[in-house]
């Protein structure tokens, strides 16, 4: 998809269609990520990155909207994840809401993995997730990140031994 023209986009019928087209493109993939990242609320999480997305197009031209959203959605799970402790510290008797994956019938290795993605740290999640899922190049991954490519590197590697380790326990 080209890039997305502020002005150009704010009323024009093509620029509205090219959004459009852009959101029927990425959104069940964007969903899918956050799912991974550990977001309570992935659809929620793509929809807020959509308006971000909306609202930014008005004020700049962005060359690589997808890489955007990839951002927004990393951002955005991590923000509602630091929500999500302090408010849990607040509840004395907190209650737990079933996962929303529990209801798919999932093989017993996709249940294994995805629990030991959980246990990872958020940054390695994050990592193995945007390499391997996205299969996105390490310099784009630490733009997304906003972190150095070393650092990605970093991450991949201690995050692979981790799940290593971690699925090697769960045997």
């Amino acid at each position: 998809m080209g890039p997305i023209v502020g002005d150009a986009m704010a009323g024009s019928g093509t620029a509205r269609a090219a959004f459009e087209a852009l959101f029927r493109a990425e959104a069940g993939r964007l969903v899918r990520l956050a799912h991974l990242l550990g977001a309570e609320d992935p659809e929620d999480v793509v929809q807020e990155a959509f308006c971000r997305l909306y609202d930014a197009r008005q004020r700049r031209t962005l060359a690589n909207p997808t890489a955007y959203l990839n951002r927004i959605v990393v951002n955005e799970v991590r923000t509602r994840g630091r929500r999500k402790l302090l408010a849990d510290r607040r509840i004395l008797h907190g209650v737990t809401a079933a996962p929303a994956d529990e209801h798919v019938v999932l093989t017993e290795s996709v249940r294994s993995m995805l629990h030991a993605l959980d246990r990872l740290a958020p940054r390695q999640r994050e990592a193995l997730v945007l390499r391997y899922w996205l299969d996105l190049p390490l310099a784009e991954i630490a733009d997304v990140m906003q972190v150095r490519v070393g650092t990605v590197k970093s991450l991949v590697s201690r995050g692979l031994a981790r799940l290593a380790a971690e699925l090697e326990d769960h045997r």
